[in-house]
């Protein structure tokens, strides 16, 4: 591919393009790629307008630079899907394979701002899961889960679960069937930062979740996620009629009140 100075496109799209092309076709993740001066010279490009496109490719998340030894060739994202489904079926759904590490599995009693979240009393039992999660052996995200203890009476006695959704379904028949999920950029904290092995400086995604099977409010979430290897992927449909909580649907009587 090469730069055509008559083309409509502007030379640093064009450049872009060229880049993309190399980055699926040739460069492996974590090589180098060609200095600025180096292809400046190759395309018979401004220095500034090489900038440009490799600025844009570092924002998009598909180049990296190292202080001092240059532009990398990023890992791919892997896409977040916003779906209810335990971490295990995700990373194998995306042939990956998936490993858990437990930071506590405890009983703590619900503070006021807890307890609001998994509507229950403050100073009600609450089970607190947190685990790190990896795939293929890389640091993923943080994950902190909370159910009341009056749903899942005796989880602690059964020990830290491979998979929360499996043994929620098969001891307690709680099946989560819906939920709802706020998702935010935000730095990490000191802990998080080392444990997914990123800089303070670096970006999450912080998730917070409540899941339901059918009204029954099962589970509250705080989870970080390396935003530098996960992209959203959300589907979008025209929804075939108005969109309502289910818990919060109106009664039609009071209407009439």
């Amino acid at each position: 591919m090469e730069i055509n100075p008559r083309s409509p496109v502007p030379k640093h799209q064009q450049l872009r393009e060229i880049l993309l092309e190399l980055i699926a076709t040739e460069l492996e993740p974590d090589t180098p790629i060609a200095s600025e001066r180096e292809l400046g010279e190759r395309y018979s490009l401004s220095r500034m307008t090489v900038r440009q496109a490799v600025n844009q490719l570092v924002a998009d998340g598909r180049l990296y630079r190292v202080r001092g030894r240059g532009t990398f060739v990023a890992k791919p994202k892997m896409d977040l899907q916003v779906r209810l489904a335990s971490y295990t079926e995700d990373m194998t759904r995306r042939g990956m394979v998936p490993a858990s590490r437990t930071l506590a599995f405890e009983r703590i009693e619900a503070s006021p701002s807890l307890a609001r979240q998994l509507e229950i009393q403050p100073g009600d039992g609450v089970v607190r899961l947190v685990r790190l999660r990896y795939a293929d052996s890389i640091p993923m995200a943080v994950e902190r889960t909370h159910l009341p203890e009056k749903r899942v009476p005796g989880l602690l006695a059964l020990g830290s679960p491979k998979s929360l959704y499996h043994t929620l379904a098969e001891h307690y028949g709680l099946t989560l069937t819906w939920g709802e999920q706020v998702i935010e950029a935000s730095n990490p904290d000191t802990e998080d930062a080392a444990l997914l092995e990123i800089p303070l400086i670096g970006v999450v995604l912080q998730m917070t979740r409540r899941s339901y099977s059918d009204d029954l409010l099962v589970e509250y979430a705080s989870s970080a996620y390396r935003a530098d290897r996960y992209q959203l992927w959300v589907p979008l449909e025209r929804p075939a009629q108005p969109i309502t909580n289910p818990r919060a649907a109106p009664n039609p009587l009071e209407a009439h009140r």
